[in-house]
């Protein structure tokens, strides 16, 4: 039986057509900004939440959280937490395969940093505590913070009756880290004598030029030398 050229014709546009639309929306998909595809992600199942042991044990580690994406990609926000001072002292968002993640983060990060599986309500609740008490210091989180927090999504952190504890000894403790320029710091202890005035917090920074670490209080000209060695430990 002859096939009517017309009808074939507009056939062959239709199948164009919707092939047309599904590589736009395809492209868009890819092109569209973090922020954007984070609040998708955020509608999806969570798959990890952990905090690094070692948050508790110096202040400073990561905090994970992932989801479960329909074409079997995982999105996932981290979260380093400065909990003696600085709140959420860096951030970055990915959008990974699964081999990717479970080598990456399932297996070499959790090997590093050994840490403990949370509720999500528990991780969003750390988080942004620790973000509450290093703004009311004056410090503000991470530029990515923005976009890693839209992960979250409708997590309930009420959810989490536990309080967590900020500071070290009952002050704000400013450690300069090994990416903090002088400026940066100097910045920070400053925020931090306004915020909290003389004798209100404590600091560990680097020398200029030099590996070893000095400890100042803020209200000292000269560093104690019985607080720190080399490693940043007390002698």
């Amino acid at each position: 039986m002859a096939t009517n050229p017309r009808k074939r014709q507009q056939k062959l546009e239709r199948r164009a057509a919707k092939r047309k639309e599904k590589q736009h929306l395809s492209a868009r998909g890819k092109s569209a900004g973090l922020p954007e595809r984070m609040r998708a992600a955020s509608r999806c199942p969570v798959l990890d939440a952990w905090i690094a042991d070692v948050v508790w044990e110096e202040g400073l580690g990561w905090v994970v959280l992932s989801r479960q994406l329909p074409d079997n990609g995982i999105a996932v926000s981290v979260f380093l937490v400065d909990r003696y001072c600085l709140g959420v002292k860096n951030a970055m968002v990915k959008i990974s395969d699964r081999l990717d993640y479970e080598k990456q983060f399932l297996r070499d990060w959790r090997k590093k940093f050994p840490a403990q599986d949370v509720s999500p309500a528990k991780a969003r609740k750390f988080v942004e505590d620790a973000v509450a008490y290093a703004e009311r210091l004056g410090l503000h989180p991470h530029a990515d913070y923005d976009t890693a927090k839209l992960l979250f999504g409708d997590i309930d952190p009420t959810e989490c009756k536990e309080e967590f504890e900020f500071g070290k000894d009952g002050k704000p403790f400013f450690v300069g880290g090994p990416h903090d320029s002088p400026a940066r710091c100097k910045q920070i202890v400053a925020t931090l004598r306004e915020s909290c005035g003389p004798g209100g917090f404590h600091f560990l920074i680097p020398l200029v030029g030099d590996e070893e670490i000095m400890a100042l209080g803020p209200d000292e000209t000269e560093p104690d030398e019985s607080l720190p060695g080399p490693d940043g430990r007390e002698e």
